[in-house]
C-alpha cells in the first residue's frame, strides 16, 4: 500500500498521462539545474509540462488509466517526463531539437494514445514537416482523391441515363413542334 504522498504521487502523474495527448519520457541524468530550466523554459511555449518522475509511480499511473499497450519495461533508469497538452508532433519536435543540443539527455520511449512508442518512432514523428495539420490534411487527401473517383464511378451511370432521358424529351418536344 503506497503511502498518502505517493498515492497523491500517482493520481497526480495519472491525471497528467490522462490529459496529455503525448508524454515522452527522456533520461536528464547528468543535467545540471540550469540545464534543467533551460529544458523547461524550451518546450513550455508548446503547452508542454516537463516533471521529473520515478518509474513505478509513473507505472502506476499509465496502469491507473487502462493503458495496455504501455510496455513496463520503458520504465527503467532515471525518468523525466515532457507531457504534451496540445499537438503530438510540435512536443516530439521540440523534446527531440533539445535532445540534439545536448548530450546528457537520452530520448527513451513515448506513450501516444495508451501505447509506447519507440525512440525511433519519437523522432520520426518529430520529423512529420508542417505538424499536426499538415500531416492531417496529407490524410484527407489522400483518401479524398480515391473516394472522389469511388462517386464518380458510381454516379456515372446515373447521370449517363439522365442526359439519354433528357435528349429523348428534347428529340419528342422537337417532333411535336414539326408537327404542329
Amino acid at each position: 500500500m503506497p503511502t498518502p504522498a505517493k498515492a497523491a504521487k500517482i493520481e497526480e502523474l495519472a491525471e497528467k498521462l490522462a490529459r496529455s495527448r503525448i508524454a515522452i519520457l527522456i533520461q536528464t541524468q547528468g543535467l545540471s539545474v540550469k540545464e534543467m530550466n533551460d529544458l523547461r523554459s524550451k518546450v513550455r511555449p508548446m503547452n508542454v509540462e516537463v516533471q521529473v518522475a520515478k518509474n513505478t509511480l509513473l507505472r502506476l499511473a499509465a496502469e491507473r488509466n487502462q493503458m495496455e499497450g504501455v510496455d513496463p519495461n520503458i520504465f527503467h533508469g532515471q525518468t523525466t517526463v515532457a507531457f504534451g497538452y496540445d499537438d503530438e508532433v510540435a512536443t516530439a519536435k521540440a523534446v527531440t531539437d533539445y535532445l540534439q543540443s545536448s548530450n546528457a539527455v537520452v530520448l527513451k520511449a513515448a506513450i501516444l494514445g495508451g501505447r509506447s512508442l519507440t525512440p525511433d518512432r519519437v523522432e520520426t514523428l518529430a520529423k512529420i514537416s508542417g505538424g499536426k495539420p499538415s500531416a492531417q490534411a496529407q490524410l484527407v487527401g489522400a483518401l479524398q482523391g480515391p473516394l472522389s473517383t469511388t462517386y464518380s464511378l458510381l454516379a456515372a451511370p446515373l447521370r449517363n441515363l439522365c442526359y439519354v432521358l433528357q435528349a429523348r424529351v428534347e428529340q419528342l418536344q422537337q417532333q411535336q413542334t414539326e408537327h404542329a
